[in-house]
């Protein structure tokens, strides 16, 4: 399966399901199954706050959509058919774009995978059978 490297907290945020955007600079054509993998970088926590979250996989999402936030406006029947309106996209506190990807169906693992990431979308395949939480 497909997956991305995410850093913390926002990582640990999607395997909770609070966070169900995630934005990058660029857009993909996949749709289907991604490996929620949380990095180990810095960008938004210093070492100290970082070793309280975990590293590796933590969770699966179903990657439902990608579209550009500035096209808001033109995607209420697209994120209609996933459940959605403008105004939950709108209202939601992680979308800033430039481009959104839309995770569905979060399943967080009861024990996250370690692994190396990497950047952009990479394959991912683990060596055990996953085991979900709750």
């Amino acid at each position: 399966m497909f997956a991305l490297t995410i850093s913390q907290p926002y990582a640990s945020l999607i395997a909770s399901g609070e966070k169900w955007i995630e934005n990058r600079r660029w857009q993909t054509n996949y749709r289907g199954p991604l490996a929620i993998h949380a990095g180990k970088g810095t960008q938004y926590l210093d070492r100290k706050e970082l070793a309280g979250y975990p590293a590796g996989v933590v969770a699966v999402a179903n990657l439902a959509a990608c579209f550009r936030l500035a096209d808001i406006d033109c995607l209420g029947d697209r994120l209609a058919a996933v459940g959605l309106t403008v105004e939950d996209v709108r209202q939601h506190e992680h979308a800033e774009g430039p481009w959104c990807w839309l995770l569905r169906d979060v399943r967080r693992l009861r024990v996250p995978c370690p692994c190396s990431g990497a950047q952009g979308l990479w394959r991912w395949e683990p060596s055990v059978e996953l085991e979900f939480a709750g």
